[in-house]
């Protein structure tokens, strides 16, 4: 095969820039081994990789050896190609740096409904008073990235990763059965586990079953509770909750803010699912992206917001809610 026609089938099957970085590593270092530890993957994964980029260009790219591998004529002329790749993308990014270094323009942010509505909202009028050249999109979970809609950056509970992505540890999120007063004055303190599995219950119906964020304990107290109300949204189910619609599970940071209006019910069962912040390929190095990936991090602080830590702290640390507790 020669260069022409190792360049039209790259340029015709390659999808994914994944692939080329793999077969960059694995030429580069000459074993498997080698770029896995390069790249902080499983060499399977490596394997895998070449394995998909040889069976798309229809020609054999690498050749195993005992000491290694070397690359084939086709594998040298796309080892070319992938260079060539490289050394445009880094004449592109010197060439436009200034202006990405600039804190101007439009960045988009994807977070979770409630997280949105109920911590996030809160912040953005100081983060546009602070930078009033960043004009800040925040779009929903619920549909596919694409097209404009595209991200640069993401608040997630699925900490996807590939070699592009960059996804840190934001949060985690403590949740509780909480009621509001009105609900209580209307219904009564539940005095025991009876009492509580007898009263309206609200949840939240997660947009991919699959990602089963509650573990055994939670699976087996929802056979025992009849919910009386289901949502997809997060802001709908606190909202109804809030204004007495029924007793809900919910992050303790909702205690701190709503204090005055909502009730702890503590029967020394809660949940918790961590919070990532996901930059998108290639964004991390772009000035106006860092600044709100900057800003997001700094509104999450750990130090500040206790309700945010890994370890779980009880409402009552923070906060002035009232808490019931079940009567022996």
């Amino acid at each position: 095969m020669d260069s022409q026609e190792t360049d039209t089938l790259l340029r015709r099957n390659l999808f994914d820039w994944d692939d080329l970085q793999i077969f960059h590593a694995v030429a580069t270092t000459g074993s498997m081994s080698a770029a896995a530890t390069a790249l902080g993957c499983q060499q399977s994964t490596i394997s895998k990789r070449m394995r998909q980029l040889e069976s798309r260009l229809g020609s054999q790219l690498i050749e195993r050896h005992a000491g290694g591998i070397m690359l084939t004529p086709a594998g040298e002329n796309a080892f070319d190609y992938v260079l060539t790749m490289q050394r445009s993308a880094h004449q592109l990014e010197t060439q436009i740096a200034g202006r990405d270094r600039a804190m101007e323009g439009e960045v988009t942010l994807r977070a979770p409904d409630g997280l949105s509505s109920f911590w996030l909202a809160r912040h953005v009028p100081e983060f546009q008073r602070t930078h009033p050249a960043i004009d800040l999109k925040l779009l929903g979970d619920h549909s596919a990235a694409i097209g404009e809609n595209a991200s640069s950056l993401a608040v997630t509970f699925v900490p996807e990763k590939t070699m592009d992505t960059q996804a840190e540890l934001l949060a985690t999120l403590h949740y509780m059965p909480v009621a509001s007063r009105e609900f209580i004055e209307t219904y009564g303190a539940p005095r025991s586990l009876v009492d509580v599995m007898n009263l309206r219950f609200a949840t939240l119906e997660q947009y991919d079953r699959s990602l089963s964020l509650w573990g055994e304990k939670a699976e087996a107290a929802d056979t025992l509770i009849k919910y009386s109300f289901r949502t997809d949204l997060s802001s709908v189910l606190f909202e109804v909750v809030r204004h007495g619609g029924g007793i809900a599970m919910a992050p303790t940071y909702l205690a701190a803010l709503y204090a005055d209006e909502l009730v702890v019910l503590d029967y020394d069962f809660h949940q918790d699912i961590r919070v990532w912040l996901k930059y998108m390929p290639g964004s991390r190095g772009i000035g106006r992206i860092k600044c709100v990936g900057d800003w997001i991090t700094d509104i999450f602080n750990r130090r500040n917001n206790p309700w945010f830590r890994e370890e779980f702290c009880h409402p009552r640390e923070f906060c002035g809610i009232d808490v019931i507790r079940p009567q022996p």
